[in-house]
């Protein structure tokens, strides 16, 4: 794709998320609004465009590379990205009860309500469908291992609870590969219907994470100094690094740059609901993602000049 009309693109998205934090500033939404509307975009909205990706795929995708998106998302958020974050962590000296922290906001990135959208927007519903797979990974991997390396910074360590797993952003995506290799079609009306549900999703995501980004002290972002070298590594340096192996293992070319432009998005939400949860530092996330969002403007279209 044109690097021009990537940049285009993603400055709509970025300026859907400037209107998200203006109308939070004026106070036309406030937390409530926000709380009520995450959980509608959530179990909604997010879940009906994972499944019209399928139900809306035009051209279907080898087996091969189905099976080679589950490999690479499952080694990706269950070893590779752990990995990195907790070297990152160590490189750069960060206190013991953050290491956790540091080592989940390195292994997961805004997937669902950054990737997709811009997936989306680049590469339509096959982008979508691709997009669904790692989300799918995604979830499983942070409800499991992304709870064991919170609990590192825990004082009170939370098992993992089998019930986490079902919600329906999982459920629609095990179903949605199920309509991919059974080949099962729904009627014309049923699909329209869910991919209009679903089209809400990429400016209602935008809207939120600029409400997110408006409930922050920025001043307070810039005071923490680790930030900017591990911003640098973690969306620059880390998927540069990545992109040699991945060339290796992926030969579809569609499939490579979505494996790519994913591992370099921002900082996902769920850092700062799990930093909560966990009882880590919810404030240094909350920091992580505003600083990792803003910076994505920059580095998702770099990485992408790089290797195209």
């Amino acid at each position: 794709m044109d690097i021009q009309i990537l940049i285009s693109r993603m400055i709509v998205l970025f300026l859907v998320i400037f209107l998200g934090y203006f109308i939070y500033k004026i106070k036309l939404v406030d937390d409530n609004f926000v709380k009520k509307f995450t959980k509608l975009i959530l179990d909604v909205t997010l879940p009906a465009m994972i499944l019209a990706s399928v139900l809306k795929l035009e051209e279907r995708q080898a087996v091969s590379d189905v099976i080679t998106a589950l490999a690479v998302s499952s080694a990706l958020f269950f070893v590779i990205l752990p990995i990195f974050g907790w070297l990152l962590a160590k490189a750069l000296f960060v206190k013991k009860g953050a290491v956790g922290l540091y080592t989940f906001m390195t292994s997961y990135s805004n997937i669902g309500f950054m990737g997709m959208p811009v997936l989306g927007a680049l590469y339509g519903n096959t982008g979508l469908f691709y997009a669904a797979i790692f989300n799918l990974v995604f979830n499983i991997a942070i409800y499991s291992i992304g709870i064991w390396i919170m609990n590192r910074d825990s004082s009170t360590p939370k098992r993992f609870d089998l019930k986490s797993l079902l919600h329906p952003g999982i459920i629609v995506a095990f179903l949605s590969i199920c309509f991919y290799f059974t080949g099962l079609q729904c009627p014309v009306v049923i699909a329209d219907t869910v991919d209009t549900i679903g089209s809400i999703t990429s400016p209602a995501a935008m809207i939120l994470i600029g409400c997110s980004l408006a409930k922050m002290d920025v001043k307070s972002v810039f005071s923490e100094w680790r930030l900017y070298p591990w911003t640098i590594l973690k969306q620059l340096a880390v998927p540069l690094i990545l992109w040699i192996p991945f060339t290796w293992v992926i030969k579809n070319e569609l499939l490579l740059n979505i494996t790519y432009i994913l591992t370099g998005m921002p900082v996902a939400n769920t850092s700062v609901l799990f930093a909560t949860n966990f009882g880590g530092d919810d404030k240094l996330a909350a920091k992580s993602v505003f600083l990792t969002t803003l910076i994505s403007l920059v580095t998702v279209p770099v990485i992408i000049m790089i290797v195209t």
